[in-house]
C-alpha cells in the first residue's frame, strides 16, 4: 500500500513538471509578447491594455533606429510620417501615464539593442514629478531585466495562459505588416473634440497655494538619473525634447489646484539642464495660442488630436518652436500664466472651441 502512494505521488509529480515544462515551452515558442523575437505568425496583443508587457518586445524585436518617448500624449506620433519627414526609421516607446523612470527603462533597452540616431522625447512636467522608482503602473521587471530565470514568472502568468497565447493563437496566419508602427497604442478616432474637452477643467480659485519649488527636487533628481545620462552617454544620438501642447484649460486647472507655479517652474528647470548638451534640441510647444486655445484640437484639457502630433513633428523638422535661450522659455512661462490668470478671473473658458 504505502508501495503504490509512492508511485502515485511520483506519476502525480512527473504530471506537473510534465505540465509546468509544457506550458513554458509553449510559451517560449509563441512569445506572445515577442520578447525573444519578433511575431512572424500571428498578430501581437499590442494595445493599450498590454502597454507595459508588449513594450517590453517592441523595444527588443522591432526594427528601428529612432525613436519616440513619452506617455499619452505621444501614442498619437505616426512612425511612418515622422521617417519620412526626420528620418530614420522610428517605433513608439510611450507609456500612458508614464514616469521618467518608466521612459527610462526604456530607453535603457533602446540602447542597449539598437543603434539609436535619435530621440524624440516629450517631456511632460507630469512624468518628472514622480519618484525615482515610481512607474505610473505597475511594470513587469522580470521582462525588463537580464536574469533568464525569473522569466518564469512569464511563462506560467495566468493571464498570459488564459488571454494572451490563446489570442496569439486565434490571430494564427495574420502576420502584423510595418502599419504596426502607427496604429500601435493609438487612440486617434475615438474621441469627440471641442466643449466637451472642459469636462475636467477647473477654473475655481485654490484653497491652498504650493511654493514654486514644491517639485523642484523630484524633478530634479529624475533629469539626473533618469535624462542626463542618456544624452551624455551617447553624444552621437540627436535627442529632441519638447514641451507638449496642453490646453490653456489645463494650466488654468493647476492653478485652481494651487500648482501652477510649481509646475511653471519645471520648465525653466528643464531648460537649464538640457541647453549644456550639444545633441539636445528643446522645442516649446505649450505657449502655440493657435493650438491651445482652441478646444477643437482637444478631447480633455490634456489630450490633443493626431493632427496635433502630425504638426509637431513638422515644426521640430523645421525648429520653428525650438528654444535658444532662457529668455524664451520664460516669455512663453509668462504667457501661460496670464491665459491662466484670464480664464481664472473669468471662471469659464472665454477662448476658442465649439
Amino acid at each position: 500500500m504505502a508501495m503504490k502512494r509512492k508511485t502515485w505521488a511520483c506519476l502525480c509529480l512527473a504530471a506537473l513538471t510534465g505540465a509546468i515544462a509544457f506550458l513554458s515551452a509553449l510559451v517560449i515558442a509563441i512569445d506572445p509578447f515577442q520578447v525573444y523575437r519578433l511575431a512572424t505568425r500571428y498578430l501581437p496583443p499590442i494595445d493599450n491594455t498590454t502597454q507595459v508587457y508588449a513594450n517590453a518586445g517592441i523595444v527588443r524585436s522591432y526594427d528601428y533606429d529612432s525613436a519616440i518617448v513619452g506617455t499619452s500624449v505621444t501614442e498619437n506620433f505616426r512612425p511612418s510620417q515622422m521617417d519620412k519627414v526626420l528620418g530614420g526609421r522610428f517605433i513608439k516607446l510611450c507609456t500612458s501615464a508614464g514616469t521618467a523612470y518608466n521612459h527610462a527603462l526604456l530607453l535603457d533597452l533602446a540602447f542597449e539593442t539598437h543603434d539609436v540616431k535619435r530621440v524624440v522625447y516629450g517631456l511632460d512636467v507630469y512624468s518628472l514629478i514622480a519618484g525615482l522608482e515610481e512607474t505610473g503602473s505597475a511594470v513587469p521587471m522580470y521582462l525588463y531585466d537580464h536574469n533568464p530565470f525569473n522569466d518564469v514568472q512569464y511563462w506560467l502568468n495566468r493571464s498570459v495562459l488564459g488571454a494572451f497565447l490563446p489570442r496569439c493563437l486565434r490571430a494564427w496566419g495574420q502576420t502584423q505588416d510595418d502599419s504596426i508602427r502607427d496604429s500601435m497604442y493609438c487612440w486617434a478616432g475615438r474621441d469627440d473634440y471641442g466643449l466637451i474637452a472642459l469636462y475636467n477643467a477647473q477654473f475655481t480659485p485654490p484653497e491652498e497655494v504650493y511654493a514654486a519649488d514644491r517639485f523642484m527636487q523630484a524633478a530634479r533628481d529624475n533629469l539626473n538619473t533618469h535624462i542626463l545620462p542618456f544624452i551624455a552617454a551617447h553624444p552621437e544620438t540627436q535627442f529632441d525634447f519638447f514641451f507638449p501642447p496642453y490646453s490653456a484649460a489645463e494650466w488654468s486647472s493647476m492653478q485652481g489646484k494651487g500648482t501652477l507655479e510649481s509646475m511653471l517652474a519645471l520648465r525653466g528647470l528643464c531648460y537649464d539642464a538640457l541647453s549644456a548638451y550639444e545633441n539636445v534640441t528643446l522645442h516649446d510647444f505649450a505657449a502655440r495660442g493657435d493650438w491651445v486655445l482652441d478646444l477643437n484640437n482637444y478631447k480633455d484639457t490634456l489630450h490633443y488630436g493626431q493632427w496635433i502630433n502630425d504638426a509637431i513633428v513638422e515644426d521640430i523638422a523645421e525648429k520653428t518652436c525650438a528654444v535658444t535661450d532662457r529668455a524664451q522659455i520664460d516669455a512663453a512661462t509668462a504667457q501661460i500664466r496670464a491665459w491662466a490668470n484670464e480664464l481664472m478671473a473669468a471662471g469659464r473658458w472665454i477662448y476658442q472651441g465649439d
